[in-house]
């Protein structure tokens, strides 16, 4: 077999530039860091990568909105606690208001500034947050939620949808409450039932100490005490159309059983007075506020209408408290969900330390082990040069 000088040549060079590609792409390596500077430098691991990319681009993302809904959550709480804030400075006002020394001036001076409360109150459920969205309004961020009509009042204009956030790839947040659930969707009286005294009463009876002494007893009817004389009365399932107890003897301050529930009745009633006992409704904090204004504003002049005074704050009490409850149930709720997204983010973090080390092992090069390849390589291209320097000053004509 003969070799001509072509074909020696072509193999020398052809070894020339592989060494010389070689050097090239180690250098390029070594600039860079990366094992992988392009697609053909190892096709599997660089599809691995762009995954891993995508992945972490996401992690990015959900780091983003961890921080967003901690901003808004701490500031759903710091609402609350004004709200908290309102109703207490309210219920300390309706107490002040309620005693016998004060006049009915007195009184209207209280109930003024149970109406700046309220004008408080309003203020807050109409917060926005940083981004100008309406916090309390559900996905209608840019409608007022509570607007106030000529009678003074609150109707809610959002909508019931919660608003959530992606905290990671198979997790959402509820970033806020909206305003029926955190102003509106409050149950009245003891949470259970409600007393009510008719307003055509003439006696000086009143209501108090509403509990639920058996819950498997309990039946949610509209039941009603009527007196048939001051000293005998009648509980009446409206409900049902049944009397549920007929021609009890009436003893002032002790507990009236029926239904699993105690109610008691304190004064003195006359024949025809009736109070009322029924499920718990919704009613909104600004309503309790509101009707607590109106009960200090309005004057009475004898002993019925003081014991209609009296009934109506201690309702008023009643329906603060559990405002006052439902505020500390959406703050306890608040801190669970911030809980939830520090936990989360945690988690995040150490998902995306994960994924850098699992793409640092896949593209970046090891410099060491690079560099002296870099020296071999570039021992070997110095080499294969000389020898086909040599190589070019060989013909015939030398050995003639």
């Amino acid at each position: 077999m003969r070799v001509t000088t072509n074909q020696i040549y072509s193999q020398s060079l052809n070894r020339i530039f592989e060494l010389q590609k070689s050097s090239i792409d180690i250098q390029r390596q070594v600039a860079t860091g990366k094992r992988i500077t392009q697609p053909g430098d190892d096709p599997v691991a660089a599809a691995t990568v762009l995954q891993i990319n995508e992945r972490l681009q996401a992690v990015d993302q959900y780091e983003r909105n961890g921080v967003i809904a901690e901003q808004r959550l701490t500031q759903v709480d710091d609402v609350f606690g004004g709200v908290s804030h309102v109703l207490q400075r309210t219920r300390e006002l309706l107490i002040q208001g309620r005693s016998e020394a004060l006049g009915a001036s007195d009184r209207r001076a209280v109930a003024a500034e149970i109406r700046e409360q309220l004008d408080v109150l309003v203020d807050l459920g109409n917060t926005r947050n940083a981004s100008g969205e309406y916090v309390f309004a559900g996905a209608a961020v840019t409608t007022r939620p509570f607007t106030r009509d000529a009678l003074g009042n609150v109707s809610y204009n959002g909508d019931q949808t919660v608003r959530r956030i992606q905290v990671s790839e198979t997790r959402q947040v509820e970033e806020s409450f909206t305003g029926e659930e955190a102003f509106i969707a409050i149950r009245n009286g003891n949470g259970t039932f409600v007393a009510d005294r008719n307003p055509a009463n003439v006696g000086t009876a009143q209501v108090s100490d509403n509990v639920i002494v058996n819950g498997s007893a309990y039946l949610p009817h509209d039941f009603r005490i009527n007196f048939t004389s001051a000293t005998t009365y009648d509980v009446i399932d409206d409900t049902a159309g049944s009397t549920v107890l007929g021609g009890q003897t009436y003893v002032d301050g002790a507990a009236i059983n029926f239904a699993g529930m105690a109610v008691t009745v304190i004064g003195a009633p006359q024949a025809g007075d009736e109070f009322s006992i029924r499920p718990s409704a919704n009613q909104s904090m600004f309503a309790t506020v509101k009707d607590i204004a109106q009960a200090l504003e309005t004057d009475f002049q004898d002993p019925a209408g003081a014991a209609r005074f009296g009934f109506d704050m201690d309702r008023a009490i009643e329906d603060l408290d559990q405002a006052m409850e439902k505020v500390a149930e959406l703050r306890s709720s608040t801190g669970a969900r911030l809980n939830t997204i520090e936990a989360q983010r945690n988690n995040n973090e150490d998902s995306g330390i994960n994924l850098q080390t699992l793409r640092s092992n896949l593209e970046d090069v090891d410099l060491t082990a690079a560099i002296s390849k870099l020296a071999q390589q570039t021992t070997a291209l110095e080499a294969a040069q000389a020898a086909f320097v040599r190589v070019q000053d060989l013909s015939l004509f030398d050995y003639l």
